[in-house]
């Protein structure tokens, strides 16, 4: 395998997993159920 082809692939699953996580934290974070959310995010 190529070195270059290992980054891509850690680099792509590091941004999934930030992303899990922030998502997570976000709807953690949510006080209500807001029907909207998903569609609109929180901004």
């Amino acid at each position: 395998m190529d070195n270059q082809t290992v980054i891509i692939a850690f680099l792509l699953t590091l941004f999934a997993g930030l992303c899990t996580g922030i998502g997570s934290l976000i709807a953690f974070m949510a006080k209500r159920t807001n029907t909207n959310f998903p569609l609109l995010g929180w901004w």
